[in-house]
C-alpha cells in the first residue's frame, strides 16, 4: 500500500501526531497480514484519519481475538464488501478498527442505524457470541419500580460500603450518522441538538454544558478530579481505529446539572456492535 498521503507542513502538531498514529497502525497491520487495501478518499476522511478499502478479505494474525475476526469468513465477506447503509457506511468502515487493533474483543463498529441491516449477517453471529443474545430475542423492558427487592438487612449494607452509584444508559438521535460514521457536519448537528435539549431542562436537571475544545483549565481539572470527563483517545483504543476520534475533540462535550447528580456526555464514546 502507498504512503496514506503527505502531511501538510501547516496543520497543527497534533493532528500531525494523531494521523502519524493511524498510519503507524496500518502499516503494521499492512506487514504482519500481507492484507491489500487502499485510501480511495472517504467523504469522512479528516486531516487526522483516513478510512482505508480493503481489496480482499482482511486476514488476521493469531493476535487478533475479536469476534469480528472469527466470523469475517471469505463468504460473509464476499457477500457484504460491496454494500453500503443508506449513510454510506461500509463493511470496510466497520472491521477497520478490529483489524488495526487486535487486542480488541468486538472488533467491529457501526456506522449509522441501517448498518445493522445492511451487515446483519456479520453483525447478529458478533452479538450472539460477544452478548450472549440471539437476533430472534425481544429485548425486555420493565421500569415498574415495584418490582424491585431491597431488604432492611440490603440497605443496611449499601448505606454503610456505598458512596455512590450510576446507573448509565446510552441512546443515540434517530436521522444523525453514529460517531464512527459521521461527518464533521453530522456531528456539529447531533451537538446543536443537544445544546438546545439541555438548555431547555429546568428544576433539578438545570445545569451546565462543557464543550471540551473550548473549557478552561479549572473546568478540565474540575471534571477530571470528578472523574466525569470520559475516555480520550489513544492508538490502542477503538475509538482510534474506527475514525469515531476524528476532529477531537471538536463538538465533543459534556454536561451536568447543578446538584451533579445527572451527567450527560456528548459524543462520547463509539457505537460498537
Amino acid at each position: 500500500m502507498a504512503s496514506m498521503m503527505e502531511m501538510d507542513s501547516q496543520k497543527p502538531e497534533e493532528v500531525t501526531k494523531t494521523m502519524k498514529t493511524v498510519q503507524g497502525l496500518l502499516d503494521t497491520y499492512a506487514k504482519t497480514t500481507g492484507t491489500k487495501f487502499h485510501a480511495d478518499g472517504d467523504i469522512k476522511d479528516s486531516k487526522d484519519f483516513v478510512y482505508v478499502t480493503f481489496d480482499e478479505c482482511p486476514k488476521f494474525t493469531k493476535k487478533h481475538r475479536s469476534a469480528m475476526a472469527k466470523f469475517t469468513t471469505p463468504e460473509v465477506w464476499a457477500k457484504l464488501k460491496d454494500k453500503k447503509s443508506n449513510k454510506g457506511y461500509t463493511l470496510s468502515n466497520a472491521v477497520q478498527t478490529g483489524c488495526l487493533l487486535p487486542h480488541l474483543g468486538v472488533g467491529i463498529t457501526a456506522g449509522d442505524e441501517d448498518s445493522w441491516v445492511v451487515f446483519k449477517d456479520l453483525y447478529y453471529p458478533i452479538i450472539d457470541a460477544w452478548h450472549g443474545y440471539a437476533s430472534t430475542q425481544t429485548h425486555p423492558t420493565d421500569l415498574d419500580p415495584s418490582k424491585l427487592v431491597f431488604t432492611a438487612a440490603q440497605k443496611e449494607k449499601f448505606n454503610k460500603y456505598v458512596a455512590s452509584t450510576r446507573i448509565r444508559a446510552a441512546r443515540n438521535i434517530s436521522g444523525f450518522a453514529l460517531p464512527c460514521g459521521a461527518t464533521n457536519e453530522e456531528r456539529a448537528g447531533v451537538e446543536k441538538v443537544l445544546k438546545a435539549a439541555f438548555a431547555g431542562l429546568g428544576g433539578e436537571l438545570k445545569g451546565k454544558y462543557y464543550d471540551l475544545a473550548n473549557m478552561s483549565d479549572e473546568q478540565r481539572d474540575f471534571l477530571l478530579n470528578k472523574g466525569y470527563l470520559f475516555q480520550i483517545p489513544t492508538a490502542r483504543n477503538l475509538l482510534m481505529g474506527a475514525g469515531a476520534a476524528r476532529e477531537w475533540p471538536q463538538n465533543r462535550g459534556i454536561f451536568h446539572n447543578d446538584n451533579q447528580t445527572a451527567q450527560i456526555g456528548r459524543a462520547s464514546c463509539r457505537e460498537r456492535v
